[in-house]
């Protein structure tokens, strides 16, 4: 189910309406990826929206913006062996990093003074650097509603129990937000009851349904080539899928160098230099397999494709699912079981397949899972939203008609 963009009326004739989305993006692309998704959703809607996204990403200018819409970038930052926060390019420390950050943030709260900050992922930002900000909207006569977008999973319950209670997400979601978006639907995780949220964050909390771009949302019930069947495979932002994508071309390259089946093999980013010499010499020049490193047409490949095989990340797998390809998945179990919790609760639900991982290391095995996935085509058990967008888009808008009352044109210019 889709819902197409459509103007809000009362926001015809309004004021600017100044949205900022933060994303810290410490790892892959998903999160630049969903507050691009949702700025475009909210510029849709509101002639009046004007949309900043702040965000840490490598690769910034990866997604296409939206009108209205501009990109600010703060000093990238990444995880060190044991899961700490690191610089991932000056060398300094991450107190000084997360200093100019903090300093970077709080001087376009300042600058732009927002409608609507939404945040996504972590409540308080790594190191803590939004907590200024989130004070200072609060005390010093902002106006500003502050929401939290949160993924549908985070970690496996137990983990994300007691991450959530050590680092204090939830004493900041009481002093400093008004609500929270999840960015899924019950029937696949409950983060309210797997996670033990209080009563009252509990009350203030939304399932608004899968994030993903509108053009994900064409839906196919057959093979788009019967006769020679088109294999997607991605890992993402690309840093932890040599494995996967290595073992799917041994197996195009192996047992299935006879099959009429071709293949486009979407490397990543941000794969290591070494990985993707790596890949290109496994292809040795098969024109069966298309090997790119990064595509910014991700949405006609999706649609061009039979099978989808990834990783199990959030807008992997969901913007797959949206178009009814089939895929099969290899989550990620470490450092975070995010994408095991993710996966294997749709795999249940007959939405995708698992991938099993000691099949990279023996291409018949992954040549009889690829082959398996592509004739075979589970009947799910319910239904998903990916309305997610949409529907945050809407319900901000609507909400802030009350808020903020209406200004003609050319008082709001004086």
């Amino acid at each position: 189910m889709h819902t197409e963009a459509r103007t809000n009326p009362m926001h015809r004739h309004r004021r600017p309406f100044r949205v900022l989305t933060y994303s810290h993006d410490s790892y892959g692309l998903g999160h630049l990826r969903r507050s691009i998704t949702l700025a475009t959703a909210m510029v849709q809607r509101g002639p009046n929206v004007h949309a900043l996204c702040l965000t840490g990403s490598p690769v910034p200018d990866i997604f296409e913006l939206p009108e209205r819409c501009e990109l600010i970038k703060i000093p990238t930052i990444g995880k060190d062996a044991h899961g700490r926060y690191v610089s991932r390019r000056l060398p300094v420390s991450f107190r000084d990093i997360a200093s100019v950050r903090c300093e970077l943030i709080s001087a376009t709260v300042r600058s732009f003074r927002p409608d609507l900050l939404l945040v996504d992922h972590t409540a308080t930002g790594p190191g803590e650097e939004l907590l200024p900000v989130l004070r200072r909207l609060r005390n010093e006569g902002f106006n500003t509603r502050v929401a939290l977008g949160m993924r549908d999973v985070l970690d496996a319950p137990a983990r994300a129990r007691e991450e959530l209670r050590s680092n204090g997400t939830f004493e900041a979601i009481r002093a400093y937000y008004d609500e929270v978006f999840v960015y899924g639907q019950q029937e696949v995780f409950d983060p309210v009851t797997e996670y033990g949220f209080p009563a009252d964050i509990a009350e203030r909390t939304r399932f608004v349904g899968a994030i993903v771009p509108p053009d994900a949302v064409r839906p196919r019930e057959t093979l788009v080539s019967p006769d020679e069947p088109h294999i997607v495979a991605t890992a993402g932002g690309g840093e932890d899928g040599f494995a996967l994508l290595r073992g799917i071309v041994a197996a195009m390259r192996g047992p299935m160098r006879s099959a009429r089946i071709r293949s486009t093999v979407v490397a990543g980013p941000m794969m290591p230099a070494t990985e993707w010499a790596a890949l290109q010499r496994a292809v040795q020049h098969d024109p069966r397999i298309t090997l790119v490193r990064r595509s910014t047409h991700m949405q006609e490949l999706l649609g061009s494709a039979d099978l989808v095989i990834g990783m199990g990340g959030y807008n992997s797998v969901y913007e797959a699912l949206a178009r009814r390809v089939p895929m099969l998945a290899l989550p990620r179990r470490r450092p975070r079981a995010e994408q095991w919790e993710r996966c294997r609760r749709l795999a249940d639900a007959g939405h995708l397949t698992l991938l099993d991982e000691s099949s990279l290391g023996d291409p018949h095995a992954c040549a009889e899972a690829i082959q398996a996935a592509l004739s075979e085509r589970p009947e799910p058990a319910f239904g998903l939203s990916f309305d997610g967008a949409a529907t945050t888009a809407s319900l901000v808008l609507a909400e802030t008609c009350v808020r903020f009352p209406a200004v003609p044109l050319e008082a709001a210019g004086a």
